[in-house]
C-alpha cells in the first residue's frame, strides 16, 4: 500500500530518536515512491559528524538514482557542509560517509563528482577527481595537521587566516 508506506517513512524520517541511517532510510522510501523531498533542509537536520554518513548511507541505499537524477541541492548542501567541517569532525564523519557513497556505482559516482566539480569551478574530468592516488585517511589527517598550523599562524599574527 503505497500510501500507509508512505505516511509510515513520513513519521519515521520526522522522528529526531529514530537512528540516521533508519530516518535516512525512511526519506530515500518516500521520495522512491514519488514523492518529492526537502532533501537539502533535512540533510541539514542531520548535519552533526557522527550522524551525516550515516543518515546519507540509509538515503542512499533507497533512492541514489533520486539523487543523482533529481534536485542537485542535496549534493550542494552535503559539500557546504563538509566544507564546513574542521579537521577532527570530517575524520570523525569519514568513514561513515565514505560508506555512504559506496551505495553509487562508478558511473552515478562521477555523476557526483562532476556536480561537485561545477559547484568549485573545476574543469577536470570527473574521472581524474575519483581516483584518488594517497590513502584518503592520510589526506584527511594532512587537512587536520595544516588546520593546527592555521590556527599558530593565526594566533602568533602571522597569518590572518585568509591567505595572507
Amino acid at each position: 500500500d503505497p500510501a500507509g508506506a508512505l505516511a509510515v517513512s513520513g513519521r519515521v524520517a520526522a522522528d529526531a530518536a529514530a537512528p540516521p541511517d533508519l530516518r535516512g532510510a525512511a526519506l530515500g522510501l518516500a521520495w522512491s515512491l514519488g514523492e518529492v523531498p526537502d532533501a537539502a533542509r533535512a540533510v541539514r537536520a542531520v548535519a552533526a559528524p557522527d550522524t551525516l554518513g550515516d543518515w546519507l548511507g540509509g538515503l542512499f541505499a533507497l533512492a541514489r538514482e533520486e539523487v543523482v537524477s533529481g534536485d542537485a541541492a542535496l549534493l550542494t548542501v552535503v559539500d557546504e557542509l563538509l566544507a564546513s567541517m574542521g579537521a577532527h569532525d570530517f575524520l570523525v564523519a569519514l568513514p561513515a560517509l565514505r560508506q555512504a557513497f559506496g551505495w553509487f556505482p562508478p558511473r552515478e559516482r562521477a555523476e557526483v563528482a562532476r556536480h561537485v566539480l561545477a559547484l568549485h569551478g573545476g574543469d577536470a574530468p570527473s574521472g581524474d577527481v575519483l581516483r584518488l592516488d594517497a590513502d584518503p585517511l592520510l589526506v584527511a589527517a594532512a587537512r587536520a595537521v595544516e588546520e593546527r598550523v592555521d590556527a599558530v599562524l593565526t594566533r602568533e599574527g602571522l597569518w590572518e587566516g585568509d591567505g595572507t
